[in-house]
């Protein structure tokens, strides 16, 4: 991503938080690009979302990214010599299902996407296509001068072995546990995991500070981890008491994903990006996008589920 623009999704999540700091820096302007955010899982339809790169200084109001959607563009993904014609669609006209589900990929609250406060979501989809595992899917995208393409596939599934829990080091916290996974590695390098986790009927939240890991340290093997709960972006503060642990009653859902290499340099890439605050002034960051044409994720999911009550 170059230095002087961000994508709007990412910006909508900032927008919601309503953080806002007065800043003083002029770069200049770059040239527009279209940016994608599109996800398919097994079992389920493609959903894409496209939008214009949006200056980092530029004002943030609903207006500018209600704005920033791309409309009446040619999207299709193909597969196996098949296909398919997205259409464009606001999320609040989409099944409840479909609705949940890019809530869930795009970290966006439920609400918001149903068209409260007046903003309207727009996504790219088809209900004629539906994600299967060790597929193979490119997507192809037309707009006036624009042209993109991408693929991704979707992993074979890759479950975890078991969860369990852990009481809190801290004796005066006995109503709280971490949560410990144990996972087996496929031997052969460069499977990559992103996972989420739900707490009783909360929404799905990826992990906080890092979502994303592969096996580069640990291909074919077992490991034992804590796996820190999942949070809402766009947080001002972080309860660090509280951070990363449940709570004893809780019923806790993992939703672990699959995916392929590019798929998690994206992820891994935006992720040390928030971790840096975002600072125009610190060291550059290159997200590691594989929209070819423009910017953002074409990003495929190989969902298993995992659920443990606490005691």
């Amino acid at each position: 991503m170059k230095l002087n623009y961000i994508i709007p999704l990412f910006l909508l999540l900032l927008f919601l938080a309503a953080c806002e700091k007065d800043l003083s820096i002029d770069l200049p302007t770059g040239k527009e690009q279209l940016v994608v955010e599109g996800h398919i899982e097994q079992g389920a339809p493609p959903i894409v979302v496209l939008t214009r790169s949006v200056p980092v200084f530029s004002e943030i109001s609903q207006e500018a990214l209600q704005e920033a959607f791309v409309h009446g563009a040619q999207v299709r993904v193909s597969i196996a010599g098949e296909s398919y014609t997205l259409e464009e669609r606001p999320v609040s006209s989409l099944p409840a299902e479909q609705r949940q589900l890019a809530a869930l990929q795009f970290g966006i609250p439920l609400e918001i996407l149903n068209g409260c406060c007046g903003f309207t979501f727009y996504v790219y989809t088809t209900d004629k296509l539906l994600g299967e595992t060790g597929g193979s899917y490119q997507l192809y995208i037309n707009h006036e001068e624009h042209q993109l393409s991408a693929t991704t596939t979707i992993p074979q599934l890759n479950p975890i072995d078991s969860l369990w829990t852990m009481p809190h080091p801290d004796p005066a916290q006995d109503s709280l546990v971490s949560l410990w996974y144990r996972y087996t590695d496929p031997d052969t390098l460069g499977n990559s995991i992103r996972y989420f986790t739900k707490r009783n009927s909360e929404p799905f939240y990826p992990g906080l500070f890092s979502s994303v890991f592969n096996d580069e340290l640990v291909n074919g093997g077992t490991v034992r981890f804590p796996l820190d709960r999942g949070e809402p972006k766009g947080q001002e503060e972080i309860d660090e008491e509280l951070y990363s642990y449940f709570g004893k009653s809780d019923t806790v859902t993992v939703r672990w994903a699959a995916i392929d290499l590019p798929h998690f340099r994206f992820w891994s890439s935006i992720e040390n990006e928030q971790n840096s605050n975002g600072s125009p002034i610190s060291s550059p960051n290159i997200t590691q996008s594989n929209i070819k044409g423009g910017l953002g994720i074409w990003g495929g999911y190989g969902v298993t589920y995992h659920q443990i009550v606490i005691e």
